[in-house]
């Protein structure tokens, strides 16, 4: 036997033995990528990490407003009156 039909026998029976047959699956239609579905995934992301910040800034608009005044108020010094 030359070496390099072993060599190959060697490498086929490594591979056999830790993958196993590796059948070639199409993957359906419906997951291939198409043109431009990147930026479309990912205006999607954007509209959806948009929507959620403007959902909390309007849900607790009221404690972002005291929490500025309050910093601005630590800066300035107009701490409670005396």
């Amino acid at each position: 036997m030359d070496i390099s039909a072993l060599t190959a026998d060697i490498k086929a029976r490594f591979a056999a033995a830790c993958c196993g047959p590796l059948p070639f699956v199409p993957a359906p239609a419906a997951f291939r990528k198409r043109a431009g579905q990147t930026t479309v995934e990912y205006l999607l992301m954007l509209a959806v990490v948009a929507g959620m910040a403007a959902m909390m800034a309007v849900l607790l608009h009221r404690r972002i407003l005291g929490g500025i005044f309050t910093l601005v108020g630590m800066i300035i010094g107009a701490g409670t009156p005396k």
